[in-house]
């Protein structure tokens, strides 16, 4: 179960980008005399961490409560992951920071799905 501040999420999200961590930033520059100049630091936080249901999806109801957390919410706050807790911000950075697809029409009564990609940087 995730949680995202408050909102408990009832639908399972998985960690689209997990293994696409850049831990390290690096420069190259050349010296007048062709050598290279390289300098490197290991990147404690500010980790791009993306959330979604892939090929699944969530209520509605709880979609819309996290599209106003996201437009309300420019601090930072708590995830809760698979266990762990993560200090996050929404990342606004590159687009919107929550996506949906309806899965299906809203037909006769039943609730509306949606397939979610949520987009966190950590703190």
């Amino acid at each position: 179960m995730t949680t995202i501040d408050t909102i408990a999420i009832s639908g399972d999200l998985l960690w689209l980008n997990r293994n696409e961590k850049v831990r390290v930033a690096a420069n190259l520059k050349r010296a007048l005399n062709g050598a290279p100049q390289v300098q490197q630091t290991a990147i404690p936080a500010g980790h791009a961490m993306t959330l979604g249901t892939k090929d699944g999806w969530i209520a509605r109801s709880e979609f819309e409560q996290l599209q106003a957390h996201a437009a309300s919410t420019l601090t930072a706050f708590t995830l809760a992951h698979e266990g762990t807790n993560y200090n996050v911000i929404w990342d606004n950075t590159q687009g919107a920071s929550i996506t949906g697809e309806d899965v299906f029409d809203e037909v006769a009564g039943y609730p509306q799905l949606t397939n979610v990609t949520l987009k966190f940087l950590t703190m």
